[in-house]
């Protein structure tokens, strides 16, 4: 990750990482040189003085954010510590635009102060960075101020951070090394594994060794859950997710990951077709694939991950493939969708998939959802044409239970027998 204190030096820093480690795709906008899906932070953020309220079909970028604010701000004064807060940008008709939502989703967590985060799918890093940071430092203040709660940081999980090839000489006066930071950080966490096994035991790990006592809001329904051990913003890069994909203390068989990932996640009965009609079953709210696929409260109804699939067997270079799962109604719901939204982008010959959450139970959720999500990201890759994939993992709050963390105790550290023991 990018852990600058200034947005000048991470602009500069994620300028420096394109040009390093770019691979050139051929866009219909133009050619551009992308970076590895990137998270920023910047610890005091500060305003570069550029507006950006752009048109998004048809609609402000303010528009949708002013939307949702109020139900956001009423939330966070009910219970500062909720991980519920999050206002989602992109709408599923966002598809059938030609500048789609930038700026997908933008959520905020109390650890002591009031953090933003937001998922940016796509950023020209050296012409709108400061536009696009701009405005989220606008959004940070305008909860703040309403909320009473001290400002902090701002983070960007950038999904395609780019360059374009005609602004590459002059993106060269900002040339030089640059580092990236890795493991814990109060601010958050950058782990890279080879497997999803090892993937989520270094997560439980980095959680169980590190993470701060916060209290939840499901303690009046589920006794042992009314505290957790939580770290901000885990982002895990897993390398070889076809590999070691299930770890032998994993709290699921791989017949449970296969039908979570079909049946909630994806829909894969109609993987290739368009889905034009409700897929939810009997005492259903909602699943991932429902909102995916077809979702019968939204105005218009479109297929995205239908629409994903069409855009990148035409284009591997697109960068508007992305999958949103959050609606402006969640704010109102005491269980909203953990999955904010997802996207699938081309780096090198691989489909990379990365998948933004909100809240995840890294015991009893985590892993199965890094199968599942990893799963579809294989579909998609061999659904369009790509030899191989990468997924990466993004947790806002990343929490282990009270009630589970014996369980987590003796995962990481079981006790051997003695010698007595034998005896």
């Amino acid at each position: 990750m990018i852990l600058t204190r200034s947005p000048d030096e991470a602009k500069e820093t994620l300028i420096r990482k394109v040009l390093s480690e770019g691979e050139l795709c051929k866009s219909r906008f133009g050619n551009y040189y992308s970076a590895k899906p990137s998270l920023v932070v910047v610890e005091k953020p500060e305003y570069f003085g550029y507006e950006f309220d752009y048109d998004v079909c048809g609609e402000s970028y303010s528009e949708r954010f002013l939307r949702c604010v109020e139900a956001a701000v009423e939330k966070l004064i009910k219970s500062p510590h909720s991980r519920r807060v999050s206002i989602p940008i992109w709408y599923p008709k966002d598809h059938n635009c030609r500048n789609p939502a930038a700026i997908t989703e933008i959520s905020f967590l109390v650890v002591e102060k009031l953090h933003l985060t937001a998922f940016v799918r796509s950023l020209d890093s050296l012409n709108y960075f400061e536009h696009n940071f701009d405005f989220l430092i606008g959004a940070l203040e305008d909860v703040s101020r309403k909320t009473g709660i001290e400002a902090g940081s701002v983070a960007l999980l950038v999904g395609i951070p780019h360059i374009y090839e005609r602004d590459i000489e002059r993106a060269k006066s900002f040339d030089g090394n640059y580092e990236e930071v890795y493991g814990y950080n109060r601010l958050a966490t950058h782990l890279v594994e080879d497997y999803i096994s090892s993937a989520w035991h270094s997560a439980l790990e980095v959680i169980y060794n590190n993470g701060n006592r916060k209290r939840t809001e499901w303690g009046d329904i589920f006794e042992g859950q009314g505290e957790s051990l939580s770290v901000h913003r885990l982002f895990i890069e897993i390398r070889k997710p076809e590999e070691n994909k299930i770890h032998d203390k994993a709290p699921f068989t791989e017949k449970y990951g296969v039908d979570y990932a079909h049946n909630y996640i994806m829909h894969a009965a109609k993987l290739d077709e368009e889905v034009r009609e409700n897929i939810l079953k009997e005492g259903e709210e909602y699943t991932y694939a429902e909102r995916a696929r077809y979702c019968e409260r939204d105005y218009v109804k479109v297929d995205q991950l239908h629409s994903v699939i069409n855009k990148l067997r035409d284009d591997k270079c697109r960068r508007d493939c992305y999958v949103g799962i959050s609606r402006p109604w969640d704010l109102y719901s005491d269980d909203p969708p953990c999955l904010r939204g997802y996207q699938f982008s081309k780096y090198g010959e691989k489909l990379v998939g990365t998948f933004y959450m909100r809240s995840n139970d890294a015991y009893g959720a985590m892993h199965a959802n890094m199968f599942a999500f990893a799963l579809l990201t294989r579909y998609i890759a061999e659904l369009t044409g790509f030899d191989s994939y990468a997924y990466n993992h993004f947790a806002l709050d990343a929490h282990i239970y009270n009630e589970f963390l014996e369980a987590v105790r003796d995962i990481l550290y079981p006790e051997s027998p003695s010698y007595s023991d034998f005896i």
